[in-house]
């Protein structure tokens, strides 16, 4: 009786064990890393203002970060609070210095104010693009 309920007890925590834990989000950023895709969600009724922070970051990003050779703000088809940026670099340098002017900093500080929760962020490494 002892072998079966020990048994019975393994077979159910199988599925337990098999699904791993969500990974912690954003993730750290790897050391090659060269493009990001980052998803912010828009607290209830700030969307538009969100719309214009990222539009006011892409002019910002595109003036003070010369190693940026793509930027796109994009929103999700189906859900208009959802939006989602990628960025691409030159090289993993250009990513670490993302972000480091004092006008990015400034305008970084003020996007808790616009976001419903965390932001998750893919870190990627470009293999091939077609222009």
């Amino acid at each position: 009786m002892k072998l079966i309920l020990t048994a019975a007890l393994f077979a159910l925590s199988l599925p337990l064990m098999a699904a791993d834990a969500p990974a912690p989000r954003p993730a750290p950023r790897p050391a090659n890393t060269d493009t990001m895709v980052v998803k912010f969600k828009a607290k209830p009724g700030k969307s538009e203002a969100m719309k214009a922070f990222w539009l006011e970051m892409q002019k910002e990003v595109a003036k003070s970060e010369p190693g940026n050779v793509q930027y796109d703000l994009l929103v999700m088809a189906g859900d208009p609070d959802v939006y989602v940026i990628i960025e691409r670099y030159k090289d993993a340098a250009a990513v670490a210095a993302h972000g480091q002017s004092a006008q990015a900093k400034a305008m970084f500080a003020k996007l808790g104010e616009l976001m419903d929760g965390a932001p998750t962020a893919d870190y990627l490494q470009l293999v091939s693009s077609k222009r």
